[in-house]
């Protein structure tokens, strides 16, 4: 909970002071020319030499003790924190890809994942190819070919439908093609998934989700081994996608909290899932809780998941104008595109987050006009049930 901080060295104070600042003053020439040295790895810091901070751009106080909070709970040498969860995500794929490069990536993703890699990506020359979670290995190595992929980028559980993916499957062909295994753990956050334990690279966050937890800050993270994050921070230097010391310092206080919130929330989650499972109004629930032994998702779930989560997928009747009529009568939830914070929050993916993916495609994936994306929060779940309850009757 206190890592990263040392009291003694700011005045006592018993959490980071916020180093709100543009720059930070050299006590000598020579300081700032070594500082610049370590920071751009034109020299290596001697043993206990400390690279000190040059411009809040290229990182700050307030950055370091989330970011190794992070690392512990990732179960990783290091990660950094960015300003953004796309920004996390675009300093990845600008880092390592480069024109010709191959990428398969798991489908449905994230909206803002897709665009990237349908948009930019493929402008830059790169190829991303889509795959499902009934994929097998077979099913992969056919849709390598005869190239060896650059990256294979795994969301699981996916957004918004709660598909999850096998990351030790994606390991095994990534490691098979020398390929780096990307992770996006956003949804069930390392509470109760640890994805670089399972084979990956690297696995990133939505640091505005789970991580910061309360709805206040907007940032990205990433976290895996020394070299590819110490890539990551020189591209992080270069195009100026850290982030600022107030959402650090924001960021380190949520992940003090974190398994308090998410246990909670997940445990809610869980009760409002059987609930939803049994209503006449709900054409289907997608909820980890849900999972029985003799469904083909189980042993994939018992394997890399540590629990449930609290993100649930559910259809409602009546298509998009029965959706409405629920989305608008809810009362205590609130209708918002977001997830992860204390606050249950509902949202429409087929008219929001997935709007830019084409209708035929989102069938295809299951984003169909009566889906809801809802992310339970903490509030007390018999008055979520009555909130739901009452919405439902809307329809």
């Amino acid at each position: 909970m206190g890592l990263g901080h040392d009291a003694t060295r700011h005045l006592g104070s018993l959490k980071p002071p916020i180093y709100e600042t543009s720059t930070f003053v050299f006590q000598t020439a020579e300081e700032g020319k070594r500082f610049f040295e370590l920071t751009y790895g034109l020299d290596e810091a001697q043993e206990g030499e400390d690279s000190g901070f040059i411009y809040s751009r290229l990182d700050s106080p307030n950055l370091g003790p989330a970011e190794e909070r992070l690392a512990v709970w990732e179960e990783a040498e290091e990660a950094l924190i960015f300003n953004s969860g796309m920004s996390a995500i675009t300093t990845v794929f600008l880092t390592f890809l480069r024109p010709g490069d191959l990428v398969l990536y798991s489908s449905p993703v994230y909206g803002g994942t897709a665009t990237l890699m349908t948009g930019l990506l493929s402008n830059y020359g790169v190829e991303c190819i889509p795959f499902r979670s009934s994929a097998g290995g077979e099913d992969l190595e056919a849709l390598i070919g005869d190239r060896d992929p650059a990256m294979i980028y795994v969301e699981t559980p996916a957004n918004p439908t709660n598909d999850i993916f096998d990351i030790q499957l994606a390991a095994s062909v990534a490691g098979a093609h020398r390929a780096r295994l990307v992770v996006d753990n956003t949804f069930l956050s390392p509470v109760w998934q640890k994805p670089l334990l399972h084979g990956a690279d690297l696995t990133l966050h939505s640091a505005t989700k789970y991580l910061g937890g309360h709805s206040d800050l907007t940032a990205g993270a990433v976290a895996g081994g020394r070299d590819d994050i110490e890539a990551l921070r020189h591209t992080r230097y270069e195009i100026g996608s850290t982030a600022s010391p107030a959402t650090g310092w924001l960021l380190a206080r949520s992940i003090e909290t974190l398994r308090l919130r998410v246990e909670r929330q997940t445990a809610n989650a869980s009760r409002l899932a059987r609930f939803l499972s049994d209503h006449d109004q709900v054409i289907s629930v997608n909820h980890l809780s849900l999972i029985e032994p003799d469904d083909p998702r189980h042993d994939i779930y018992k394997r890399q998941c540590l629990g449930p989560g609290a993100m649930i997928s559910l259809e409602v009747a009546g298509g998009e104008e029965g959706a409405f009529r629920f989305l608008n009568a809810l009362d205590l939830v609130h209708l918002t595109v977001s997830l992860g914070g204390t606050e249950s929050l509902a949202s429409h993916p087929w008219t929001t987050s997935h709007s830019r993916v084409a209708s035929d495609e989102k069938l295809e994936l299951g984003i169909t006009p009566g889906l809801i994306r809802f992310s339970v929060g903490i509030e007390d779940g018999g008055d979520l049930i009555a909130d739901l309850d009452q919405a439902l009757a809307a329809i």
